[in-house]
C-alpha cells in the first residue's frame, strides 16, 4: 500500500481539479468545449495514476486475465492526456484566429487518436507472457511490435509533453497573476515529463536495443512520474482556485456595505448568506451583491454632501492615513450619511433637497476598498451626526 500511495494521491488531486469543475460543466450542458477538455484531461490524469499504482495493476490482470493488460491501457490513456493537454491549452489560450485553433485541435485529436488505436493493436499483436510491472519497457524491447508499441508511445509522449511545455511557458509571458503561475507550474510539470521521464525510459530501451542493461533509469522514470502530475495538477488549479479565492474574498469585503445601504428603500433584499469558497454560484451571488449596492448608491446620491467627504478626508490625512485610504474612509462616510437622510426624507415623505454638490459629487474609491471602513469610527461619528440633525 505504501507504494500505492503517492499514485492515488496524486491521481486524487487531478480528480479534485475536475470536482471542481463539475457544477460550471453542469450548468453548461456540456456545450463549453474548453471547460469540457479541462474536465476530460483532469479525468483521464487521475485514471493513468490510479491505473499505475502495483495494486492496481495486479488487480486489473486478474480481473481481466491478459497479462500486462494495464501496460497498453496506462499508454493508451497517456498519449490520450497527451494529446489532450495540446488541445486543451490552444483552446484556453484562443487567438484572433478561431478557424486555426480547430484545426490544430482537430489535428492534433486525429494524430494521437490514431497512436492510442495503434498501440491496442500492436499490443494485440504482440506477445507478452511474462508479467512485468515495472520493467515492462526494458524486458519487451525487442520482442516484435511490442517493441514497435513502445517507441510509438514515446515519441507520442515526448513530442506531446514539449510542446504542451513550450505552449504554456510562451502564454505566461502574455498574462499575469494566478493565471501566469498556473501556467508556470504546468510548463514545469511537462517539462519533467520530457526531459526526465521520457529520456530514461528511452535510453533504457535503446540500451536494450544494443544489447546493454540500464534498466536502472526504468526506476528513475518511475519516481519523476508522480511529481510531474502533481506539479500538472497544481498547475491547472491554481488560476481555478485563485479566481473562486478572489471571488468569495470580494463577497466577503462588501458585506459591511451591503449592511449600511440596505436600508434604502428601493430593489430587492441584498443576498447576505456566508457562502464557501467552492460554492457554484458565487460569482452570481457577488455580481447581485454589487448591483444590490450601486443600486442604492444610486437611490441616495442627491443626499452626497462634498462638505462631508472634504471635511472626513482631511481629517483622515490629518491621523495619518494614507491619501487613497482617506479617500475610501471619506467616500464611506459620504454614503453613510446620504443613507441616513434618506432614510429620514423617506420616512417624512419629504423631497430631497438637492445640495450644493450633489450633482458634482461621487465616490472615488473602490467598493469594497469602502465598505472596508464603513464601520469606522470616524464614519460612526458622521452617521450619528447626521441622524441627530435631521431628528431635530
Amino acid at each position: 500500500m505504501t507504494g500505492d500511495l503517492i499514485f492515488f494521491v496524486s491521481g486524487g488531486m487531478l480528480l479534485l481539479a475536475c470536482l471542481l469543475k463539475l457544477p460550471a460543466l453542469i450548468r453548461t450542458r456540456g456545450r463549453d468545449r474548453l471547460l469540457s477538455s479541462i474536465c476530460a484531461i483532469l479525468l483521464v490524469g487521475s485514471g493513468v495514476l490510479f491505473l499505475t499504482a502495483p495494486s492496481a495493476i495486479t488487480f486489473l490482470r486478474r480481473a481481466t486475465g491478459v497479462t500486462n493488460i494495464a501496460v497498453p491501457a496506462i499508454y493508451i490513456l497517456l498519449t490520450a492526456f497527451s494529446g489532450a493537454s495540446i488541445v486543451l491549452v490552444l483552446n484556453w489560450r484562443g487567438g484572433p484566429d478561431l478557424s486555426q485553433t480547430r484545426r490544430l485541435s482537430r489535428l492534433t485529436i486525429w494524430i494521437y487518436g490514431t497512436c492510442c488505436a495503434l498501440i491496442a493493436v500492436l499490443f494485440a499483436l504482440g506477445d507478452t507472457p511474462v508479467e512485468e510491472r515495472f520493467r515492462f519497457d526494458t524486458y519487451y524491447a525487442t520482442t516484435p511490435y511490442i517493441g514497435e508499441m513502445i517507441a510509438l508511445y514515446l515519441v507520442a509522449h515526448a513530442a506531446a509533453t514539449f510542446t504542451a511545455s513550450r505552449l504554456c511557458w510562451r502564454w505566461s509571458h502574455e498574462v499575469h497573476g494566478t493565471l501566469r503561475s498556473g501556467l508556470r507550474v504546468l510548463a514545469t510539470g511537462y517539462l519533467m515529463h520530457y526531459a526526465g521521464y521520457d529520456p530514461a525510459v528511452a535510453a533504457a530501451v535503446g540500451a536494450r536495443w544494443t544489447g546493454h542493461n540500464w534498466d536502472f533509469l526504468i526506476e528513475f522514470a518511475r519516481l519523476m512520474t508522480a511529481p510531474s502530475a502533481i506539479l500538472v495538477a497544481v498547475g491547472f488549479m491554481i488560476p481555478l482556485l485563485g479566481q473562486r479565492t478572489a471571488e468569495a474574498v470580494r463577497y466577503w469585503q462588501l458585506g459591511p456595505l451591503a449592511r449600511a445601504v440596505r436600508p434604502v428603500e428601493g430593489g430587492s433584499s441584498p443576498v447576505l448568506l456566508a457562502l464557501p469558497w467552492w460554492q457554484p454560484h458565487l460569482r452570481l451571488r457577488l455580481t447581485q451583491r454589487q448591483t444590490f449596492i450601486s443600486d442604492r448608491i444610486v437611490s441616495c446620491k442627491v443626499y452626497f454632501d462634498g462638505q462631508i467627504r472634504d471635511e472626513v478626508r482631511a481629517a483622515a490625512l490629518a491621523d495619518g492615513a494614507a491619501p487613497e485610504t482617506a479617500s475610501a474612509i471619506a467616500d464611506a462616510a459620504m454614503i453613510a450619511a446620504a443613507v441616513e437622510l434618506h432614510r429620514h426624507n423617506s420616512k417624512q415623505r419629504s423631497t430631497p433637497p438637492i445640495g450644493e454638490y450633489a450633482q458634482a459629487v461621487g465616490y472615488t474609491a473602490d467598493l469594497a476598498h469602502i465598505s472596508r471602513f464603513v464601520r469606522s469610527p470616524i464614519v460612526r461619528d458622521i452617521r450619528r451626526r447626521v441622524s441627530t440633525n435631521v431628528q431635530a
